[in-house]
């Protein structure tokens, strides 16, 4: 693990607003090499908001406190949280894992979940870390082996980050519109504004939305009901993003949410495969499910 002069040093170079975000980043660094190392990604695809920061956008993506995984292999549930608890109970790199609580780590229906703290010589408090591995769908795309872009404290690190398994970037846009479907987070909304600035393929991302609200149960993909989220501003809290970004980042709300209900105009655009699959709440339909699963697979 990186000494303090280090974690000063990284957070000047990356321009975070402390030091406790850039060490954040070590730690979650440092569980991928883990999770690799022992074997963990054998079963695992990464996403979420960590994944973009490290596989998509760089030091300018905004910081992330957590990891998200979904399971990629036929491992049990038992055996997969026994493993990631296992993975946890010995120091790694000057690392060290603790549970304060019995609730630090817990099954649900769709997956399971560990708190460890992650303490080391700099800071014996230690900083809680959320990992959550979810087990409710399978990848629909293949999964990728992916590098973590280079970061300042890179350079610092025993080791050379390894390149991790993740979802295919159009998967994970997907997952993050079925989220700011369901929700009004500025974190999805940064990542859906920031993700928007590069080439979509549109089609792809689409069906992929539609399969993974379908996947859910209850309402499906509907551009009005995503967009009224999207505008849902009273819900935003603004400086809980600011303190994620860069001291040279200055976060504008309406910007954001212009350019995100501009930008995905195209779920509105369904084919008539998706219609019939966004009114199927019951989840009856699952042939035609599989037929778009395989035709986003083939295009």
């Amino acid at each position: 693990m990186l000494i303090t002069s280090q974690l000063r040093q990284s957070a000047a170079l990356s321009g975070v607003r402390d030091i406790g975000s850039i060490e954040i980043d070590v730690i979650l660094t440092h569980l991928l090499q883990l999770f690799h190392d022992r074997g963990l990604t054998e079963h695992l695809a990464f996403k979420g908001g960590t994944f973009l920061r490290k596989m998509v956008f760089g030091p300018r993506g905004r910081l992330s406190t957590d990891l998200d995984f979904t399971r990629r292999s036929k491992i049990s549930l038992d055996d997969l949280t026994l493993r990631l608890l296992e993975t946890l109970d010995l120091p790694y790199q000057g690392i060290s894992f603790r549970f304060d609580r019995d609730k630090d780590w817990y099954l649900t229906d769709e997956g399971c979940a560990a708190n460890p703290v992650c303490a080391h010589e700099g800071n014996i408090t230690g900083v809680k870390i959320k990992i959550q591995v979810s087990m409710r769908e399978s990848p629909i795309l293949p999964v990728r082996e992916m590098p973590q872009i280079e970061q300042s404290y890179f350079r610092f690190l025993g080791f050379t980050p390894v390149s991790i398994p993740s979802l295919a970037l159009e998967e994970v846009i997907a997952e993050k519109i079925r989220a700011a479907s369901q929700r009004s987070k500025i974190r999805d909304l940064y990542d859906l504004a920031e993700i928007s600035q590069r080439p979509l393929n549109q089609g792809v991302i689409r069906s992929l939305a539609v399969l993974k609200l379908w996947q859910g149960g209850g309402a499906g993909l509907d551009f009005d009901r995503f967009r009224q989220r999207v505008q849902a501003g009273d819900e935003y809290d603004v400086k809980d993003l600011q303190n994620l970004l860069r001291k040279d980042q200055k976060p504008d709300l309406a910007k954001m949410i212009g350019t995100v209900c501009s930008a995905f105009r195209f779920l509105g655009q369904l084919t008539d495969i998706e219609r019939i699959l966004t009114g199927d709440s019951t989840m009856r339909l699952k042939k035609d499910a599989d037929f778009l699963r395989e035709s986003i697979v083939k295009s």
